[in-house]
């Protein structure tokens, strides 16, 4: 029992320092975003006619560097295409557009390159849609777990369930903070998966004690 109760208090504090290291690289650093959730250039290239995607990539390269590039086709028709870097000089977006001009044949007084610039998006705003389906979800498991296992406790219950939601998630996010994990479109799978994970646990948890208890009860 006292073994127990050492690892609990070591795993406790583990988690503590984490968690204040985390808050410490995320607000002295911030948080890393991927290159489509950060600020970057979007060059929309409109040629007018079918490309070949690995020409793109190869012209590309060749004028903008070795950096970062998502492609993203802007027509079905397959004639335009939008090319996502983190920057881009305006020297680079002029040899960029000459070059596709020569390689499609496109006369030179035709614009068909245009930048726009992308603004960063915040994580307040990339969690803000999840804000109210979480708290019902929550409000909801929380009313379940206190009637199922009123028997245990219900202050003990739903404390013990709150206060690891609150820990986990506060854990994901100093660990993404501290290894730079880049933030994207799969961050809150992660984070509604480690919630997901952790209600489950203390179900499982409270049902084998329940069960206890009540086989105890059967001996009495």
């Amino acid at each position: 029992m006292k073994e127990l109760m050492k690892n609990k208090k070591t795993l406790y504090i583990l988690i503590a320092i984490i968690i204040i290291l985390g808050t410490i690289s995320i607000f002295t650093f911030r948080l890393n975003f991927t290159l489509m959730y950060s600020e970057h250039t979007k060059i929309n290239v409109y040629l007018g006619k079918e490309y070949n995607l690995e020409d793109i990539k190869k012209i590309t390269e060749e004028t903008l560097g070795k950096q970062e590039m998502i492609y993203q086709e802007i027509e079905i028709f397959k004639d335009s295409i939008a090319i996502n870097v983190k920057s881009a000089t305006d020297e680079q977006i002029s040899a960029l557009e000459t070059k596709l001009k020569e390689k499609y044949e496109i006369g030179e007084s035709e614009k068909i390159v245009v930048t726009d610039t992308v603004g960063h998006i915040r994580g307040r705003d990339i969690i803000k849609p999840y804000i109210i389906p979480m708290i019902i979800v929550t409000i909801v498991i929380l009313a379940y777990v206190g009637v199922r296992y009123l028997s245990l406790g219900l202050t003990k219950v739903i404390t013990t369930l709150i206060i690891r939601l609150v820990l986990s998630q506060a854990l994901l996010l100093s660990v993404i903070g501290l290894i730079r994990i880049p933030i994207g479109v799969f961050m809150m799978l992660f984070v509604i998966l480690l919630y997901i994970a952790v209600v489950m646990y203390t179900v499982i948890q409270n049902e084998n004690r329940l069960e206890k208890n009540r086989e105890n009860e059967k001996k009495k």
